[in-house]
């Protein structure tokens, strides 16, 4: 293969995953290439729900206002609303006055970012912007993906540019993020497995000038319709105005007519009424996850690694925060101080995450399902008002664990990672003191939780979920070991190796989230006493790149539990410790944060 190279980095497929990879990359001062079979216009947003770290990746690249600059009503309820159909029996709700929570959210949230509704069609062209501002980033559209061949040096991408004609590409990296049916992962013969189909779904995207003239409930964000058969289907308001997004559950895969998609939005609706087809998209829904995120030089991302429900929102935020792990871990390799292990630690890392989030999405799935057929569902007599009370309270407190899932969305660590230090515990600590310890529903909540940790009103909030959920809802079987309801619902953060880094608010308005990024960065609390020098000549000598920041605030002293904390460049803790490393142990600690 020739030595020279068109672009350091191709990527397959401008979805926001890809965008979001190519714009780290740029961010960080990396060439690449990406190539779009389409034209990169969105007519029908899979996606609009932004978690909490994607939103932080967001704050670090300044495209917020932008975001925010989406014309949906910040008076617009965030609401989960149960309904037999929009003119019938409204059977439960879930209030949100933002979709993060109320003000005690806004207030005492782990983060310094409130999640937000930006659709599909609102997102991808602002991560296209994004990354067309940095001068090493290429985005290339109408350019489909053909075949690839690597080896030691590099790697050569074949494609078929907007006239049909070939085209090749020489790159030091390929990362395949094209979808669920990713065409990089089967020239690379990775498997998918996992549990499979699910269901067959229909998207439609519907314009009505008035939709809320035609039913008395108060507005809401989501609808989840639920019929004598049981669940039927949901609604989303995609611009709290005029534009909604219908999913429609099919038993079979034939796609729906027209005649039919009218229909069923009629019985939604609960009567005829005058609406506008946009769009309309016929999916599978699928649980899969790859069975190994790299070949070589060949990296996979997003639903080319992981194929999941909508349930929870998991898919794309999921794929931004794989895009962010690699981005850091190529830019280290290109700029010369990665270790030979660094990108091994990508999988590593990822598809533990991947494995945890695609199943919690199914467990939604079925709990979204968890009904069961209730013939007397609609009756007008006191049997059916006594099913509507039952399937309502019960069905309220199942849906509790899908909208309450910061533990999903935050706290996700990566637990025995190879590039992270692992944990010396004083004698007093014990593994029962872990944040993500199960949390007994049945206890009274104390100013302080067993790790020490004060209690905030957010907390307070998720822990009243958390028992509703426990005490009132469906017992849905499952043929595995789900995650705690607590791990899941219940997020407290932690420094603890392998975790994102805890947020807190500064004097000068800022968080201590600000303060990572493009670097390695030792944090010295607390009036610690600062003798990082064998830390800083060990990351010198190896090029690695490192700040020591020193802040005796101690609020962020007690938030992140330790006088030391190391913090890599994603944002998640790569060491703590009560004592700065000697001389030796500084060059072990450097020598595997890095990947050597």
């Amino acid at each position: 293969m020739a030595a020279s190279y068109d672009t350091d980095v191709v990527i397959i497929g401008g979805g926001p995953v890809g965008l979001a990879l190519a714009a780290e990359l740029g961010w960080r001062g990396q060439r690449c290439i990406l190539l779009e079979q389409t034209d990169g216009v969105v007519l029908h947003p899979k996606m609009d729900g932004i978690d909490l770290r994607v939103m932080e990746f967001c704050r670090r690249w300044g495209i917020i206002d932008q975001m925010e600059a989406y014309a949906f009503p910040s008076d617009y309820p965030q609401d989960m609303v149960y309904v037999t159909s929009l003119d019938g029996y409204e059977l439960g709700r879930e209030s949100f006055a933002l979709p993060s929570g109320g003000p005690e959210m806004r207030f005492s949230a782990p983060s310094p970012q409130a999640r937000i509704r930006c659709p599909q069609t609102h997102f991808d062209p602002i991560l296209q912007r994004l990354a067309s501002s940095f001068p090493g980033v290429e985005l290339r559209f109408n350019a489909c993906y053909e075949a690839l061949e690597q080896d030691d040096h590099g790697v050569v991408v074949r494609y078929l540019n907007e006239s049909g004609a070939p085209g090749q590409l020489r790159c030091r990296f390929v990362v395949g993020c094209d979808g669920a049916n990713s065409a990089v992962r089967r020239s690379l013969d990775i498997p998918f497995t996992g549990v499979g189909l699910l269901n067959y779904t229909t998207n439609v995207l519907f314009y009505c000038q008035d939709l809320f003239s035609y039913h008395k409930h108060r507005p809401g964000y989501r609808w989840l319709f639920i019929g004598p058969e049981g669940a039927y289907g949901t609604m989303s308001a995609m611009n709290g105005k005029d534009l909604w997004r219908v999913q429609l559950f099919n038993d079979e895969r034939s796609a729906l007519s027209e005649a039919d998609v009218r229909q069923r939005l009629e019985r939604m609706v609960g009567q005829p009424f005058d609406f506008e087809i946009r769009s309309v998209l016929n999916w599978s829904r699928r649980e899969l996850v790859a069975e190994r995120y790299r070949d070589r030089r060949v990296f996979l991302a997003g639903d080319a690694a992981h194929a999941t429900s909508p349930t929870g929102g998991f898919g794309m935020n999921t794929g931004i925060k794989d895009a962010v792990d690699l981005a850091w871990k190529l830019d280290a390799v290109l700029k010369g101080w990665a270790g030979p292990h660094l990108l091994d630690s990508y999988g590593q890392e990822r598809r533990p995450i991947g494995l945890r989030a695609v199943r919690e999405a199914t467990g939604n799935w079925k709990r979204l399902n968890s009904i069961g057929a209730r013939p007397d569902l609609l009756d007008s007599t006191y049997a059916g008002a006594l099913t509507r009370y039952h399937v309502g309270r019960q069905f309220s407190a199942t849906m509790l664990r899908e909208w309450y899932k910061l533990g999903i969305d935050l706290g996700y660590v990566y637990r025995d990672s190879p590039i992270c230090w692992p944990d010396e515990l004083k004698a007093a600590e014990s593994p029962a003191q872990d944040a993500y310890a199960e949390i007994d529903p049945q206890s009274t909540p104390q100013a302080r939780l067993s790790d020490g940790k004060p209690l905030r009103a957010s907390t307070l909030r998720e822990w009243q979920r958390l028992i509703q959920h426990q005490s009132e809802g469906y017992e849905v079987p499952m043929d595995w070991q789900e995650l705690p309801a607590a791990e899941v619902m219940v997020y407290r953060q932690t420094s603890a190796p392998g975790a994102r880094a805890p947020h807190v608010w500064l004097q000068d308005g800022s968080s201590t989230l600000d303060w990572f990024g493009r670097d390695f960065v030792l944090l010295v609390l607390g009036g610690a006493a600062d003798d990082s020098q064998a830390l800083s000549a060990a990351a010198g000598s190896a090029d690695v790149p490192l700040r020591v920041i020193r802040c005796t605030d101690t609020h962020v002293r007690e938030e992140y539990a330790r006088p030391y904390v190391l913090v890599r460049p994603d944002g998640h803790v790569a060491w703590r410790g009560w004592r700065l490393p000697d001389e030796n142990q500084a060059q072990a600690v450097i020598d595997r944060v890095r990947g050597a």
